[in-house]
C-alpha cells in the first residue's frame, strides 16, 4: 500500500498545495499550528471516508464554499485516483478513478492507513467507547460491511430510544429482535477481532519490555452470550422503561485491558501504557498484512517525541520496509536511511527535498 500524491484546495488552512510522497520514510516539519496534522487527516479521510478528529469541525477553509482533496495511491492489485468534495452542509462526494461511490462503504479496504497519536493513548485509559472506536475502525477496512452493520444498529437502537421516551411500547419486542439480530453479528466480528490483535500484541509487548511485561485484552460485551441477547433485552425491559433508554447491546461493549494481570487503566504507567497502545497498533498492521498480503500507510502525528529511547528505537525498527507519514516540530535524527522532508509553514510547502 503506497500513496504517492496528495492535492489539498481549500481544505482547512489550505488553499491550494501538492505534496509527493516518497516509498519510505515522509517527515511533515513545521511549527505547531502550521497545518501538519491536516494533512494526515487528508491522507486519512481516503481509508475511512472521515476524519479521526473529534468535534466535527469544519474542513472547508474560511470564506470557501468547498474544498476537495485528491490522492494517487496503489494497492496490490492497481493504482488508483480518489477524490473526495466537501460541500457546504457538511456534504461529500467521493469518487474512485472519477467514478462517483454510492456509499462511503465502498471506499473501505481500497487504500488502508493506520493511525498513531498522542489521544490514542485513550485506548487504555479513556472511557469504553474510546475502545469501541479502536475495534471497529480496525475492523472497517478489512471487512466494508461491517460499516452497515455498524449503521444499521444506530438506526434500530435510535428508533428503539424514541419508542422508549415516547412511552409507547406496541412495537418494543420487535425492535428487541432487530437489535438482538444485529448486535449478534457485531459481537461476533469483534470478539474475533480481539483474539487476533490480543495474541499479536502480547508477543510485541514481551519483546519491547524484555518479558517484563504481559498484555491481554479481553473483549467484555454487555452480553455475554450470542444466544442470551434477546433473552437479556427482554429481562431488561421493564428497567428499561422506567429509564427511558437502552440498557443492553453493543453500544455498551468494553474491553479489559491487562498488563501483568492488572486491569491497565487503573495500575499502568505512562510507559507501560505508551507500550501497550504501540503494540496495539504495531499488531494492527500486522492483521492487515496477513489479511491483504500487504503493509497500511503509517501515519504518526507527532508521536516520536512522546517515546522514550528504546521504545522510539523498537517502534522505528518494526516500521522499516513500510510507508511512514510522520509529523514532528523538531527535525531529530531518528532515521539512518534517506528521507523525504516536507516542510510545512502556515498552509504551504515551502520546501521538499531528500
Amino acid at each position: 500500500m503506497k500513496a504517492s500524491n496528495l492535492e489539498l484546495y481549500n481544505f482547512r488552512n489550505y488553499e491550494y498545495e501538492n505534496i509527493s510522497f516518497s516509498d519510505g520514510v515522509n517527515i511533515i516539519h513545521g511549527e505547531n499550528g502550521m497545518g501538519k496534522t491536516n494533512i494526515l487527516e487528508a491522507v486519512y479521510y481516503f481509508s475511512y471516508g472521515r476524519s479521526f478528529r473529534s468535534g466535527g469541525k469544519e474542513v472547508i477553509k474560511d470564506g470557501e464554499k468547498e474544498a476537495r482533496i485528491s490522492l494517487s495511491f496503489e494497492n496490490s492489485q492497481r493504482k488508483l485516483e480518489s477524490d473526495i468534495k466537501f460541500l457546504s452542509g457538511k456534504r461529500k462526494e467521493i469518487y474512485i478513478n472519477e467514478i462517483e461511490l454510492k456509499k462511503t462503504s465502498q471506499l473501505l479496504g481500497n487504500f488502508i492507513c493506520v493511525l498513531f497519536t498522542p489521544d490514542e493513548m485513550g485506548i487504555i485509559k479513556g472511557m469504553p467507547e474510546v475502545r469501541r472506536k479502536f475495534c471497529d475502525s480496525s475492523i472497517m477496512p478489512l471487512r466494508p460491511n461491517y460499516i452497515k452493520e455498524l449503521i444499521k444498529y444506530r438506526n434500530i437502537l435510535a428508533q428503539k430510544t424514541a419508542l422508549l421516551k415516547s412511552r409507547q411500547y406496541e412495537t418494543l419486542d420487535i425492535w428487541n429482535e432487530k437489535l438482538a439480530e444485529t448486535g449478534s453479528r457485531i459481537m461476533t466480528l469483534r470478539e474475533s477481532y480481539i483474539e487476533r490483535i490480543n495474541q499479536k500484541a502480547r508477543e510485541i509487548q514481551n519483546e519491547i519490555s524484555g518479558g517484563k511485561e504481559e498484555l491481554n485484552l479481553i473483549y467484555n460485551p454487555s452480553v455475554k452470550l450470542k444466544e442470551n441477547y434477546l433473552e437479556k433485552l427482554t429481562e431488561y425491559k421493564e428497567k428499561e422503561k422506567e429509564n427511558l433508554f437502552c440498557m443492553v447491546g453493543v453500544h455498551r461493549d468494553d474491553i479489559d485491558i491487562f498488563i501483568n494481570g492488572k486491569p491497565a487503566k487503573n495500575y499502568a504507567s505512562q510507559g507501560q501504557i505508551r507500550t501497550a497502545v504501540l503494540s496495539l497498533k504495531l499488531a494492527e498492521t500486522e492483521i492487515i498484512k496477513e489479511e491483504t498480503g500487504e503493509y497500511p500507510v503509517m501515519l504518526l502525528d507527532d508521536i516520536l517525541s512522546e517515546l522514550d529511547k528504546s521504545r522510539r528505537e523498537f517502534l522505528i525498527s518494526k516500521i522499516k520496509g513500510k510507508q511512514i507519514i510522520i509529523t514532528c516540530t523538531d527535525i531529530e535524527n531518528y532515521f539512518n536511511d534517506n528521507v523525504n522532508i516536507i516542510e510545512i509553514k502556515d498552509g504551504k510547502n515551502v520546501s521538499s527535498y531528500r
